[in-house]
């Protein structure tokens, strides 16, 4: 578990790699290769101040994000890559739908 708390309204985001292969089997090269702007919330700061509060920011670790490719500030916590964010700079929440059950 990560131990690492980031200030105010900022995020801290695990990269999900997108598969480097294409349907019908064709391979990308890595040259031609982006990375994925879409990730796993790791850690998430306490807030952002409006006037005199703290509000929370309304994500929770786990949570699938797409952010910004530009904004975000790469990181290494025990050799393992992670990026720092505000919060501003996630543009979506992929939310998880529950599946009914029929009886």
């Amino acid at each position: 578990m990560l131990d690492l708390e980031p200030l105010g309204d900022k995020v801290i985001i695990k990269r999900i790699d997108e598969d480097a292969e294409m349907k019908r089997g064709l391979h990308i090269p890595e040259i031609a290769q982006t990375k994925s702007s879409k990730g796993r919330v790791v850690a998430v700061g306490e807030g952002r101040l409006i006037g005199e509060r703290i509000v929370p920011l309304p994500l929770e670790i786990g949570d699938i994000v797409l952010f910004s490719k530009y904004g975000a500030t790469e990181i290494l916590i025990d050799g393992e890559e992670l990026l720092l964010l505000r919060f501003d700079e996630i543009y979506l929440r992929q939310k998880l739908l529950a599946v009914a059950s029929h009886i």
